[in-house]
């Protein structure tokens, strides 16, 4: 960093309970430690409480508050307990000096704490990825957020197609070491978030899914977060992807742009949702984010871990919902379309159209 400039470092309040730096009661502890690094936002974007537009507290990103703590008070409490985190996960803010902040900033986390180290920075380039491994970050996350094109420009600002783009290319020239964030409800449909999924997955880029929640001050401070059997299906598709376990992955659309089929029975699903209880948060290694998108006591899109009390009930509610919702649980390979037995394949329903 530069000579007196100044380091705005934050810490989200769940990570400052754990570490004794707070006193207040929590219905589920943070796995990672949750830090954010830099000042006032540049970004506008429209559902984003640290954006420059935002009316009133900027102390907020989603639901969760950040504190400001000192650097040196920080390090301390992480020597003081090294057990207290499986990870540190650094947010950021378009603002200043943020890089030089970081790069300075990891090497001295990693001197207190061995845990693996992730950091949500966008960077531009490769020079800017390799700076940032060689410090000692394990993973980046490049955050995409929304996932129209339809939206982009006026929810996130830029083009969608360029910001897919950097990501792929991280992703490819950093195999394994490259996430990105998307936020379910800010207006898309399925078929368009499912569509990046798959494209990013192929890439080897990890997504982390995100429940639209309104920020008060925000342009979106009035939206809804999103239908809970969308997010769920979601939610399936990505641990199909992530796990691999299935022959066929075949994803098929209704005239609605909605996920209508993936190749999987009522059994099969059933099974693998017993096996890999993908309603949970979805994240690098070690994150949880305790109601990072939900308030305590309602409705739960990413639980913070696997309660085994409540799997049964959230596997019946899904597949209720999803036979409400019309979903086709015919087996993949038994439809038109399909090809051989082991291929993992991806398809739009051929027999609907999407302008009907």
């Amino acid at each position: 960093m530069q000579a007196g400039e100044p380091v705005s470092l934050r810490a989200s309040i769940g990570t400052l309970v754990v570490l004794g730096l707070r006193d207040i009661r929590m219905a589920a502890s943070p796995t990672t430690a949750y830090l954010m690094v830099g000042g006032q936002c540049s970004g506008d974007c429209a559902y984003c409480g640290q954006g420059r537009g935002v009316i009133g507290d900027h102390s907020r990103l989603s639901r969760i508050s950040w504190p400001e703590v000192g650097e040196e008070e920080l390090v301390d409490a992480l020597v003081a307990q090294p057990g207290a985190f499986q990870r540190v996960c650094f947010q950021t803010t378009a603002s200043r000096g943020v890089l030089r902040q970081l790069l300075a900033l990891v090497p001295r986390i990693r001197q207190a704490s061995d845990v693996p180290i992730s950091v949500s920075y966008r960077v531009t380039t490769f020079e800017e990825a390799d700076q940032l491994f060689a410090a000692g970050v394990q993973r980046i996350g490049v955050a995409i957020d929304c996932c129209s094109e339809r939206l982009y420009p006026q929810l996130r600002g830029g083009s969608l197609f360029d910001s897919i783009s950097l990501v792929k290319g991280l992703g490819r020239q950093y195999r394994g070491r490259i996430s990105t964030h998307l936020i379910i409800g800010l207006g898309e449909d399925e078929m368009e978030a499912a569509e990046l999924m798959l494209e990013l997955h192929r890439v080897g880029v990890l997504v982390s899914l995100f429940a639209f929640t309104p920020v008060r001050g925000t342009r979106m401070e009035h939206g809804a977060p999103p239908a809970l059997v969308s997010y769920r299906k979601l939610q399936l598709l990505q641990g199909l992807l992530d796990w691999q376990e299935e022959e066929h992955v075949c994803v098929a659309y209704n005239a609605r742009k909605s996920i209508h089929g993936l190749g999987l029975n009522e059994g099969q699903v059933r099974s693998f949702l017993h096996r890999h209880f993908v309603f949970v948060t979805h994240g690098c290694p070690g994150c949880n984010r305790p109601f990072y998108n939900e308030t305590p006591g309602g409705t739960m899109f990413n639980y913070p871990n696997v309660q085994l009390e409540t799997v049964d009930r959230e596997i019946d509610r899904f597949i209720d919902d999803l036979k409400s919702d019309g979903f086709d649980f015919t087996v993949a390979g038994t439809r038109a379309g399909d090809t051989q037995k082991g291929v993992v394949q991806y398809y739009r329903g051929a027999e609907e159209s999407l302008d009907s």
